[in-house]
């Protein structure tokens, strides 16, 4: 399975350890997802995470999680306002993403777009059970065992 987070998914991650977006990092660190950015937001992720995330521990995380993610270039496109969201959404197309997974509506109004899903953090978690029949049994296992 392949996607594209984007920057407030990962972002809002840092909140606690049950966070749909924590858990989505987790999995691409477990190699059991394959994650994907254009250099310009990876370099951009990387400079915000440092400044916005006080968390050390999530953002160590986080600094593992953007040396696994595989660059892409895409395409300029122009289908929503914010010149930001285009970039993010001509990644997803470029890498041929299943998933973006993202909490900006102006995105997830859009819901699909040249085959690639749009969905909430906990959209794409629900997704991600169904496919796979994982995920949630091995996040509860983190805590059970």
């Amino acid at each position: 399975m392949k996607i594209v987070i984007d920057t407030n998914t990962l972002i809002n991650a840092s909140s606690d350890d049950n966070n749909y977006g924590n858990r989505i990092v987790e999995e691409v660190l477990k190699g059991s997802i394959e994650a994907y950015a254009n250099p310009q937001t990876l370099g951009e992720n990387i400079l915000i995470a440092s400044k916005k995330i006080t968390d050390q521990q999530y953002l160590e995380k986080l600094l593992n999680y953007f040396d696994t993610v595989k660059q892409v270039e895409g395409q300029r496109i122009h289908v929503v306002e914010d010149p930001e969201d285009n970039k993010i959404l001509a990644s997803a197309v470029a890498a041929g993403v299943d998933y973006l997974i993202t909490s900006d509506w102006h995105l997830l109004k859009i819901a699909e777009y040249g085959g690639v899903k749009i969905v909430s953090p906990q959209g794409f978690w629900a997704e991600y059970e169904s496919e796979t029949g994982k995920g949630w049994q091995d996040w509860l296992n983190k805590f059970v065992n």
